[in-house]
């Protein structure tokens, strides 16, 4: 019989920069004594920083969560951490008696969570049932009546700004919708994009609520970021969390108006890609996670992280040889240089 301590962890989507956020995040922590990851797509460079790799099929393969199972069965896996909402979330959640079965526990929410939290409509509705402030949504039909643009046309279901596009006009909506299906519009929101990386508890609990403004994104994810302490956005976004009754990491997406005010736009029920962002700011994800799985008391954290502190990624490699070695690419120092007058003011 297993005891409760979380030491074997597997993850999803390696290839995905939350992955590796995540095992820097675990890597810090120190307690994972084994981390493996699983990807659709050998050509991983995630590979070089984990215990073990393993192949895995496409999320919407029928062999999907029976493959992670072999696998989590095979490595004496504690704990899966899937990260792709749209895919993995609801095959896992249907298998997880059998995960269970074996000892290893799935970082799946309940289905009703996640279904709501992944259907943009549905949560916009969501949003409006409990007072919280989000932009008009609706589905798309042809005889659409939209009183303003710009606007947003989204597909109802996804991630990542894939599929979205900014409408300038009746014309442009109907023209952009030609051919597709299932989707929302919804409109646009000026102001500072902010998104809030939130850690529950329990149910009811949110005990890190950190803040960052997206000021780069490629792909959809953030690449220059900065994290801000602000009482408004931190507890409009704890409300829907706490609300909703998520229990673990969500990131919560929204804009900041001019005038203050807090509009959010989606919540994923998940760890977010700038994960690496707020450890570094002080508040490390991996280290909740595990207290919660394990059951160990899990303090306060609200209005604890560094404010003001700025992220800029940059490039690396990992490189592998017809022999299937890997190694590093070299590695950038840092200058001794600084450079008056570029330090942001906040």
């Amino acid at each position: 019989m297993r005891d409760n301590r979380v030491r074997r962890v597997m993850i999803t989507a390696a290839g995905t920069v939350t992955a590796q956020s995540l095992i820097k995040a675990l890597r810090d922590d120190g307690r994972a004594e084994f981390i493996a990851a699983g990807d659709m797509n050998p050509l991983c460079a995630t590979r070089a920083f984990v215990d073990e790799f393993v192949l895995l099929p496409q999320a919407g393969a029928p062999d999907f969560a029976s493959r992670c199972l072999e696998a989590a069965r095979r490595m004496r896996i504690d704990l899966i951490v899937p990260l792709i909402v749209e895919s993995e979330f609801l095959p896992l959640d249907d298998a997880r008696e059998r995960f269970e079965s074996i000892g290893c526990r799935l970082l799946v929410p309940p289905r009703d969570i996640v279904e709501r939290a992944g259907d943009k409509l549905e949560f916009a509705t969501y949003l409006h049932e409990i007072g919280i402030p989000g932009p008009v949504t609706v589905a798309y039909r042809a005889d659409a009546a939209v009183e303003r643009f710009p606007v947003y046309l989204k597909p109802r279901r996804g991630s990542g700004s894939v599929g979205t596009t900014r409408i300038e006009s009746l014309h442009s909506l109907h023209e952009a919708a030609r051919g597709r299906s299932d989707l929302i519009v919804q409109d646009a929101v000026d102001g500072t994009e902010f998104t809030v990386d939130c850690f529950a508890a329990a149910p009811g609990r949110v005990v890190a609520a950190v803040p960052r403004e997206r000021i780069a994104i490629k792909a959809g994810v953030s690449v220059k970021g900065r994290t801000y302490r602000h009482q408004a956005i931190e507890g409009i976004v704890r409300r829907v969390v706490e609300k909703i009754g998520l229990q673990g990491p969500a990131n919560v997406q929204g804009m900041l108006r001019d005038d203050g005010t807090f509009s959010i736009i989606e919540m994923n029920p998940r760890f977010s890609g700038t994960l690496a962002l707020t450890t570094a700011a002080g508040i490390n994800f991996a280290s909740l996670l595990i207290d919660m799985i394990e059951g160990n008391p899990i303090p306060d954290l609200l209005d604890r992280h560094e404010d003001g502190l700025t992220m800029m990624r940059y490039w690396s490699e990992v490189f592998e040889n017809g022999a299937g070695e890997m190694r590093l690419g070299t590695a950038l120092e840092p200058a001794r240089r600084h450079d008056a007058g570029l330090a942001p003011k906040l």
